[in-house]
């Protein structure tokens, strides 16, 4: 039963989400022979003011 989490910043659409799903979905089941019902996809929204990347804040980008 893989669980595959995807943390993206904050603010994204209802359907963008839902095309993500779809696609990890269908990409995880095919490459590990399961289900796609045993597949558990989890997005989590994260601040740009609590992501970091080359010591700086997203959000001072």
């Amino acid at each position: 039963m893989p669980v595959v989490t995807v943390d993206w910043w904050s603010g994204g659409k209802q359907e963008s989400r839902r095309e993500l799903v779809e696609e990890v979905t269908a990409t995880v089941s095919r490459i590990a022979g399961c289900p796609q019902d045993a597949v558990t996809v989890i997005i989590r929204d994260v601040e740009q003011s609590h992501w970091g990347k080359g010591g700086r804040l997203a959000s001072d980008n």
